[in-house]
């Protein structure tokens, strides 16, 4: 009993230390959020007139089909086309305020959403494209979305495997270069994936 006393103080000691430690480390980690909150909150409106907008091409290869999956994914993007759209994956709403206003928070979050249903509607469509034989469009979507910036690991692992059946040594190498500019939590998941893709 005698032996062990003294470890467990030890280990007592070590865990106090550890645990002020990390308090300190939180206490600073809330102040400086609230620092950084509080000058977010006070930032003025900034012109976002000339940001880097995605807009839908007439050039997409839509196709005129029965098929209701296709339609409704069709549509999907359609309703899309008169809508604004950004890309703002990786930043938090504090780093939107600080940038580009507090004013302007609703309607990036409004654009930022946009994004978001377009990536997932550019998959679903291009899986509903390859279910019913339209590899060539399904393909093009794709690569749309890849253009966009979509985060989204379906849209990179259907396309690579398209690439694959092709040979298309050129396509693979560029796909990962997109995944690796990604400001994304998916970004290693793609990554590591595409990896276990490549011939």
């Amino acid at each position: 009993m005698k032996l062990i006393l003294p470890y467990f103080i030890i280990l007592l000691f070590l865990l106090q230390f550890y645990l002020k430690k990390n308090s300190k480390k939180t206490r600073s980690d809330n102040e400086n959020f609230l620092k950084r909150e509080s000058r977010a909150n006070m930032s003025r409106k900034k012109d976002i007139s000339n940001l880097n907008y995605i807009t839908i091409p007439d050039t997409l290869p839509f196709v005129d089909t029965d098929v209701e999956t296709i339609k409704k994914a069709q549509n999907d993007l359609a309703d899309l086309k008169e809508k604004k759209i950004l890309n703002l994956t990786g930043m938090s709403n504090t780093d939107l305020k600080i940038k580009y206003g507090v004013a302007n928070l609703s309607v990036l979050s409004e654009y930022d959403e946009n994004f978001s249903k377009l990536c997932r509607a550019i998959v679903r469509l291009s899986a509903a494209l390859k279910e019913n034989g339209f590899d060539e469009q399904a393909e093009a979507f794709l690569e749309f979305g890849i253009k966009c910036g979509s985060d989204v690991s379906a849209n990179y692992f259907m396309l690579a495997e398209y690439y694959l059946e092709k040979g298309n040594t050129k396509g693979l190498s560029r796909l990962k270069t997109s995944a690796q500019a990604l400001n994304s939590l998916s970004k290693n998941v793609i990554l590591k994936k595409l990896e276990t893709l490549t011939p």
